[in-house]
């Protein structure tokens, strides 16, 4: 955790205590608007130290928690009660206009402090975009301390504001220029944020992602826009000699750090999968109510996003609709028949939803304390932010490696992210690499229908990708698209063993020894591929075997694979790794008994793991005792060589020949 500044606790971050609800000593109007104008003057020593600025701060919060508590600050609605109009219409006597004269003087106090409040709040989202962590405590207090009823009751119950939250998490993601040109926000700020406030609360959780999808949502809207206005002023800028173009280009840098920022918080975001997982109301930063019913803009929401799920009733209904219009034109008793049938599937439609209203409002939980509307605020958070144009390839590439193992399994409907995948893949390197993965998850477990896959995976096998950061990822993918199938047809499974093979020969020594375990496995997958191995040139003919294989086809049924052969094995049996050149030599060669080639094994493969390997064989060499030679020699020279006694062995002091001489 990191340090707290002065004039500031951790109580900050948790809901108003008892204390600050007054007590005997409430203090005036007039004291708080000149401490509130007192405190809300930032100076320049604010500015420059960060310790006073965070105490001057966190004062002013607890200032408005207060005003809150009392009852004197209202953020939601307005401060008169609806008992000021019935007053006037019971009569006009003195006491009813006393009545609406407190009432207006409250309105007015109530302006005055939001307005205040919102002066408060533009100082902490400018100091969190400044980077100080004081400040984003602060603003979390903030949010803590100033929860929203649920519905128009009180007694309903108890929530976050999430304008409120969205304000923070826009301050957050949106960090001032420094003039160093980076506008990314600090990951200490990002992980605060999460271990303090997001992750242990479930209801902050919800309301964050929620605040993350209308920011994307906002920045795809501010982005398109911009794109049009531009389209129809290009005639105009072109003659001003392109004076929008900086402007344009600054704001392109801005949106995509925003993006960039957003995204950062999703990958953060561990949300729950089961709804046992949120009954415990310590889990939440404001207590859920034990029974809330759901009100008009509730069922709306989810009306909304139960619009995914009713894709296939829709069609259907139209469907039988079009058949119902055909029908019409044959008689009239048909004629009554459709409309009745109209009527049916109305009244239907009517109970179908109406049973879905009372599902709803039988749970009597609220949205964030159910683990669905958790998934599927999740899914339309990183759909929106995903949709940005602008975001950064670097952080496409981060998404693109989160999405198959943490986001596909659990969102409501994986399925819509085939289109973003989609895209990825056309953007090439090894941001196709890596949105291919995803594409082959919503292929084997979610069912979609991607014909182009295999021509896709093969114009991905290049020599470029043996050396890729995700080359592993790259080789578990070959790995379970080729040899975990036996319905693959002849070429496309020759294409690659053919491409592979290819690309062995310039790859490294732990490239080499996968291509050549997957090509052996792959042979005797599929036997009608045997002929790449045993093709000759015929006997009694000289002349060597051309190689039809169209190494520049991008398609595995262009690349006439079947009518070559894997030559390139002759020239890996002459590799310099003597592991390389061993497997070589066995591809091939196997029989109905020899076990298929574990390929977990081989995606481990390193340098320094090959190295290692070939280390501790020559230590294992080293230490059997081989004989060098059972004789001392007495010269450089044997007795039978024309050069012997010109020169002799040196001799310690003091030892004597054979002769006796030294």
């Amino acid at each position: 955790r990191l340090p707290l500044l002065a004039g500031q606790t951790m109580t900050a971050i948790g809901p108003a205590s008892s204390s600050t609800k007054g007590g005997d000593d409430v203090p005036t109007a007039s004291e708080t608007a000149s401490k509130l104008k007192k405190l809300l003057k930032r100076s320049r020593q604010h500015v420059r130290n960060e310790r006073d600025d965070a105490a001057r701060l966190d004062e002013l919060r607890r200032l408005f928690a207060g005003l809150i508590a009392r009852g004197e600050l209202i953020l939601h609605g307005s401060a008169t009660s609806g008992s000021s109009a019935a007053s006037v219409d019971e009569g006009g006597d003195s006491s009813s206009s006393d009545n609406v004269n407190k009432n207006d003087v409250k309105a007015r106090w109530n302006a005055f402090l939001k307005g205040r409040h919102d002066e408060f709040l533009s100082q902490l989202g400018e100091s969190v975009r400044a980077g100080r962590k004081s400040a984003l405590r602060t603003f979390c207090g903030v949010v803590a301390s100033s929860p929203r009823s649920i519905g128009s009751d009180d007694g309903c119950g108890r929530m976050i504001d999430e304008r409120l939250l969205y304000k923070l998490v826009d301050a957050l993601t949106t960090p001032g220029d420094d003039g160093s040109g980076i506008m990314t926000t600090e990951e200490g700020m990002l992980g605060l944020f999460d271990s303090e406030f997001v992750k242990p609360h479930r209801d902050v959780q919800y309301f964050a992602m929620l605040s993350v999808k209308k920011l994307a949502a906002e920045i795809y809207d501010s982005i398109t826009d911009a794109a049009t206005v531009s389209s129809k002023k290009e005639k105009l800028d072109d003659k001003k000699g392109g004076s929008g173009e900086d402007a344009e280009d600054a704001s392109g840098v801005g949106s995509s750090a925003r993006a960039e920022n957003l995204l950062r918080i999703l990958l953060r975001m561990e949300i729950v999968s089961e709804d046992s997982e949120l009954t415990n109301p310590d889990a939440f930063l404001i207590a859920p109510p034990a029974r809330v019913a759901v009100d008009e803009e509730e069922d709306s929401d989810s009306s909304d996003d139960e619009e995914d799920d009713g894709e296939a009733d829709d069609s259907s209904s139209e469907s039988e609709s079009e058949s119902e219009s055909e029908n019409e034109s044959e008689g009239s008793e048909k004629n009554n028949v459709g409309d009745k049938r109209k009527r049916d599937g109305s009244a239907s439609a009517a109970s179908a939803s109406a049973s879905k209203r009372s599902r709803r409002s039988s749970t009597g939980k609220p949205t964030w304390q159910q683990s669905t509307k958790h998934r599927r605020i999740l899914q339309e958070s990183w759909l929106a932010v995903l949709k940005i144009p602008t975001l950064p390839n670097r952080a496409l590439k981060q998404a693109l490696q989160h999405l198959p193992t943490a986001i596909l399994p659990i969102v409501s409907a994986p399925l819509r992210f085939a289109d973003v995948c989609t895209r990825a893949y056309e953007v090439g390197g090894v941001t196709s690499l890596l949105a291919l993965h995803s594409l082959f998850v919503l292929m084997m477990d979610h069912g979609l229908e991607y014909p182009k896959f295999y021509a896709s995976l093969y114009r991905l096998v290049t020599s470029r990708n043996f050396y890729a950061k995700h080359r592993t990822r790259f080789f578990r993918l070959l790995t379970n698209c080729l040899a975990k199938s036996d319905m693959l047809p002849a070429y496309v499974v020759a294409a690659f063993c053919k491409r592979l093979a290819r690309c062995a020969l310039t790859a490294p020594p732990s490239g080499a020894l996968f291509v050549l375990a997957l090509i052996s496995n792959l042979l005797r997958r599929h036997g009608e591929c045997a002929c790449l191995v045993h093709r000759g040139t015929g006997r009694g003919d000289d002349a060597s075997l051309e190689d039809k294989f169209d190494a520049d086809a991008q398609d595995p049924a262009q690349a006439r694979a079947l009518e070559s052969s894997l030559w390139e094995l002759a020239a890996l049996e002459r590799h310099c790794h003597p592991a390389v050149s061993a497997l070589a030599r066995s591809v091939g060669t196997e029989n109905e008994k020899t076990p298929m080639y574990d390929m977990d094994e081989f995606l481990l493969h390193t340098y320094k793991s090959l190295f290692e390997t070939e280390r501790k064989r020559i230590n294992q060499k080293k230490r059997m005792a081989v004989p060098l030679t059972f004789e001392k020699p007495k010269s450089l020279f044997t007795d039978t060589d024309i050069f012997a006694g010109l020169l002799s062995v040196p001799r310690p002091a003091g030892e004597k020949g054979s002769d006796g001489t030294n």
